[in-house]
């Protein structure tokens, strides 16, 4: 495995590649690789073994420098094909987590020639009337101290030691504190502003994107409800879905090998 720095049109985007194989593009979440943990999960790891997992940082997080023209979802989804284009990317299997499916989404149905299959994972970025997107947002604020509300939210366990090592209520030192500042105003660029988290037309053009789609999801989910799942993949000409049981949103940090096993084997 490996870290290193590309340019992008001037600036700075940190790239981790590991393993070979067929290559695919893994498109990160918030408490994920490049988000809330600087190095690569147990996740990326089970991918690498039977992959070429290329994966860029988001503009602001991790080392990748900030990007003071992204205000939307589209200008992430622009600067994604950039770094494509740089890495001379002209089609790809995508995954995408978290927003990072939700930028898969979008890459998918306005640009589908880039894309070979297509795995999201608890993706945000869809409409689903009555069944909104959780305020991760107001979630993050501490309430007497704790920040509880935004582990109900990503992990079906809210008060597990893997939900507390991910976001503690303590920092335990200056570079996790910037790692969480890094995520947030990340994405808070393309997501804090109404609609949240989400792009009101996505879900009508799901249609054009006619290669295959594999959708995940955790059974309890409250940050991206599960009903969200069912969209995507009835969306999709050629969508599925699997739902893991026993898993919040954080499906890949709470069950990596099952989550692995699912995408390793839709995508061969």
């Amino acid at each position: 495995m490996s870290f290193r720095d590309i340019h992008v049109r001037g600036r700075t985007v940190q790239l981790y590649e590991s393993g070979s194989g067929n290559p695919l593009l893994y498109l990160h979440g918030i408490a994920d690789m490049h988000g809330l943990a600087r190095g690569n999960c147990r996740f990326q790891d089970s991918m690498a073994a039977k992959h070429h997992v290329i994966a860029p940082g988001m503009p602001g997080c991790v080392g990748s420098d900030e990007d003071n023209s992204l205000e939307s979802i589209d200008d992430l989804r622009f600067h994604t094909l950039e770094v494509m284009d740089q890495l001379k990317i002209e089609k790809i299997d995508i995954v995408g987590n978290c927003v990072g499916g939700w930028l898969a989404a979008e890459i998918a149905v306005h640009n589908p020639e880039r894309v070979g299959k297509l795995a999201l994972i608890g993706a945000s970025g869809l409409f689903v009337s009555g069944e909104q997107i959780g305020d991760l947002f107001m979630a993050v604020q501490p309430l007497n101290g704790k920040i509880d509300d935004v582990r109900h939210m990503l992990f079906d366990d809210g008060n597990g030691s893997l939900a507390e090592e991910w976001i503690p209520d303590e920092l335990t030192g200056k570079e996790q504190g910037m790692l969480r500042y890094k995520t947030f105003r990340c994405v808070a660029r393309f997501g804090f502003k109404p609609p949240y988290f989400y792009d009101q037309k996505l879900v009508e053009r799901l249609y054009r994107f006619k290669g295959e789609a594999l959708v995940v999801w955790g059974n309890n989910d409250n940050f991206v409800p599960r009903s969200h799942a069912a969209a995507y993949a009835e969306g999709f000409p050629n969508g599925s879905v699997e739902i893991i049981e026993g898993c919040g949103h954080a499906v890949h940090l709470e069950a990596p090998d099952v989550l692995a096993e699912k995408v390793v084997a839709f995508l061969s």
